[in-house]
């Protein structure tokens, strides 16, 4: 059988390349038109045979220039200088042309128009000046040598004047059709370069992800780099996880299972970014945030965020209890907390290939002790953090105990809540009883859910008074309300009546519309 060959094709130009081509044609165009006239004078006899050998020069020059241009751009020489270089040898060549053609009016004012209009679109002023120059150059040099010859314009045949002007209208025919393919081809690199920007960006919120925001913003905006590098800082340590998770994953449907604990963690992470945490990673149901790396507010301020962060974490459990339970999910769900502030070593640990940013350290460790011993709901914070935050944090000292790992005893605290929220302007409302469960945060309530928490917290009382069966669950952000009136107990329905009151009365005044 006979092999049949296929034909090899030729490689696709890439725009630049195709734009570089079509300048060549452009510019031959401009000495092929100069050729012209210098071909139709020797026809007229006005020009000896002699300058079949200036036609030829004028034909090999810009093929010649091109071939070296096109050299030059594969050793990657400055385009625009040599562009501009090129552009004036070009004015000097013309201005001799000038000089042959016996400066005739016609011929030479169409050369000069075709080399400075080509100068002035594509270098601006500053080239143009430098052109005028060079061909002013070109005409000396070249007048010179054929003894500065002048043809009169009334001794110029016609011919010559209206080929020159067919030529003029051909190079600026060409010169559109160039202009246009070039804008043609930028708008096709502008929309490379935006699919390309597209798609960049579309990956960088993906791989963000796996980032904490505070490190994958430093990398992008270029002030860190992603090198094997650490150091020595103070920071506040925080470790949470979740009481009984592993007995609780063992019973429920694993959608149900996957449902939930991306809740929390979704929760935790929100309050985590709000406060400025940077979150290490999730271990499971365990959370692990730090406090001073890669930004830091002071060691005092980032140990207070850290607090108060895991007091709205504790508060916001009760919120997402009471939607689990509607959800069916019956475990009491509960969180312990840990918080250490000390020197850690921090920044990426890993390869080349695969590094992790995180830290390292005693005090780390302490930290997740702390965790372990903490009682469910609870936030243990140990003698160190406590000295930064005692004076804006309600805390309770437990006393020493005794962690694995350390020798001596720890003596620890447990954080309660923000001083500015004791008394009746606290942020947190949370009262459960059987049927009933209102949990509030105020600072998280938004304006325009205002009007709707204060209907459902009056509809639900009014109906209680007169007796009506209620069921209702309603939530808002920072708000969850359930009420069932056949589970209530008959003596609690006038305190539950006077708590949703008292909540109506703090969402009226502190909630700001």
């Amino acid at each position: 059988m006979t092999a049949i060959k296929k034909k090899a094709r030729r490689p696709q130009l890439g725009p630049m390349e195709r734009a570089r081509r079509q300048a060549g044609y452009i510019r031959l165009l401009a000495f092929l038109v100069a050729a012209t006239m210098l071909v139709v004078g020797m026809k007229l006899g006005l020009y000896p045979q002699i300058y079949l050998l200036a036609i030829a020069a004028l034909l090999a020059y810009p093929l010649v220039a091109q071939s070296v241009l096109v050299m030059l751009y594969r050793q990657e020489q400055s385009s625009k200088s040599l562009h501009n270089l090129l552009m004036q040898l070009d004015a000097m060549v013309i201005g001799a042309a000038c000089a042959l053609l016996d400066f005739a009016l016609v011929p030479s004012l169409v050369l000069l128009i075709i080399v400075h209009a080509n100068a002035v679109s594509s270098g601006g002023l500053k080239p143009w000046l430098l052109n005028l120059l060079m061909t002013g150059l070109g005409a000396l040099l070249g007048g010179w040598a054929m003894g500065f010859k002048v043809l009169p314009a009334d001794q110029t045949p016609t011919l010559l004047s209206v080929i020159s002007l067919i030529g003029l209208g051909v190079y600026v025919g060409a010169s559109s059709a160039f202009a246009h393919l070039q804008a043609r081809y930028l708008k096709q690199a502008q929309q490379v370069v935006h699919r390309q920007q597209k798609q960049a960006a579309e990956m960088s919120r993906k791989l963000a992800k796996y980032l904490p925001p505070q490190v994958w913003g430093s990398i992008f905006s270029g002030k860190r780099d992603a090198k094997l590098e650490t150091r020595r800082k103070k920071l506040t340590v925080f470790f949470s996880d979740i009481k009984g998770f592993s007995a609780i994953s063992e019973e429920l449907p694993l959608n149900t299972l996957t449902r939930m604990l991306n809740t929390y963690l979704s929760e935790m992470t929100r309050i985590a970014l709000r406060h400025g945490g940077t979150i290490d990673k999730f271990i499971g149901d365990a959370v692990m945030v730090f406090f001073g790396d890669p930004k830091s507010e002071g060691t005092k301020e980032d140990a207070m965020r850290c607090v108060a962060m895991a007091i709205e974490m504790q508060e916001q459990m009760k919120l997402l209890r009471q939607r689990w339970k509607r959800e069916g999910i019956e475990h009491k769900l509960e969180i312990r907390i840990g918080i250490n502030t000390g020197y850690a070593t921090v920044g990426n640990f890993g390869t080349d290939s695969r590094m992790d940013y995180t830290i390292l350290g005693t005090d780390v460790n302490l930290a997740s002790r702390l965790e372990s011993a903490c009682r469910p709901g609870g936030v243990l914070i140990s003698e160190t953090t406590h000295k930064l935050v005692s004076d804006r944090i309600q805390c309770r000292a437990i006393g020493d105990i005794q962690v694995k790992g350390f020798n001596r005893p720890i003596p620890v605290y447990e954080a309660q809540a923000m001083k500015r929220n004791a008394g009746a302007q606290s942020r947190y409302v949370s009262v459960e009883t059987s049927g009933f469960g209102i949990h509030m945060d105020l600072e998280r309530i938004r304006n325009f859910d205002k009007n709707r928490i204060l209907k459902a917290l009056a509809r639900s009382a009014t109906e209680l008074k007169q007796d009506k069966p209620v069921a209702l669950d309603f939530e808002a952000e920072g708000f969850a309300l359930h009420l069932q009136s056949s589970k209530l107990k008959t003596s609690e329905r006038s305190k539950i009546i006077d708590m949703m009151g008292k909540a109506a009365r703090k969402v009226q005044n502190q909630v700001r519309i």
